[in-house]
């Protein structure tokens, strides 16, 4: 046998037994998840957001509200922070309707109705599912879904009953329950969704004689949307 044959002999049974070797090890990898530790989004990290919301179901006047929220994530899990909303009060068309009304006297009817301009308070939140989706088929997403009770006070301003009559504004204690879900567009920025209901005790609007009647705790649905930022920037990652 010649030289050159047998190095040629030598070199085909080596690329045989890596082409093997590969094909082992491709097998062994089957399967398994392309991330071995994932990413923890929110471990370690605190959350800084600005947000705009919107009451929904309201009657008489409708709440705009620009506000932040703060959280400091104490796990990836749980986090613990404070919110701020500022109210900003629009008419709504009922409102608008019985205003239109002619009394008796063939004077309109002035209804003075509240609206809450400022709500404030504590809460923790609960993130029990989080995960991944590929945007376009081919961008990685990170989110979550995460739960909020809180409690803190609300500033009711306009018309509020008292039991010596009325008065332009009071402060009630205010807890709250609710939801909502986050999308990160990076390791630092989320864009972020929550429903609350807050449990607000005021008078709504005067009745039909212009008197207020007793103040009541009523649920009033809050919808919020906006941007956190997330610092420290660097991730940790799962043991």
């Amino acid at each position: 046998m010649s030289p050159r044959l047998g190095l040629l002999r030598i070199i085909l049974a080596a690329m045989v037994v890596l082409s093997s070797a590969n094909a082992v090890a491709d097998d062994v990898l089957e399967g398994t998840p392309m991330v071995r530790r994932n990413n923890l989004y929110r471990a370690g990290r605190q959350e800084i957001g600005v947000v705009f919301g919107a009451s929904l179901g309201d009657p008489y006047e409708r709440n705009f509200f620009p506000g932040a929220r703060y959280d400091i994530h104490l796990a990836d899990w749980i986090a613990i922070g404070a919110d701020l909303l500022v109210g900003i009060g629009l008419r709504t068309g009922m409102a608008g309707e019985i205003e239109t009304k002619v009394t008796k006297l063939n004077e309109t009817f002035a209804m003075r109705t509240s609206r809450l301009a400022l709500v404030a308070g504590g809460h923790a939140a609960v993130t029990p599912f989080s995960g991944k989706f590929m945007l376009f088929g081919s961008v990685p997403m990170h989110f979550d879904i995460h739960m909020n009770l809180g409690a803190g006070v609300a500033n009711a301003s306009g018309i509020v009953a008292t039991s010596g009559g009325s008065q332009s504004s009071s402060i009630s204690l205010t807890p709250w329950i609710g939801g909502g879900g986050r999308i990160f567009v990076s390791r630092v920025l989320a864009v972020t969704a929550d429903l609350n209901d807050y449990f607000v005790k005021r008078t709504l609007a005067v009745d039909r004689n212009n008197q207020p009647p007793p103040a009541a705790y009523s649920g009033q649905l809050i919808l919020t949307v906006g941007l956190s930022f997330f610092v420290p920037p660097d991730l940790k990652r799962a043991d």
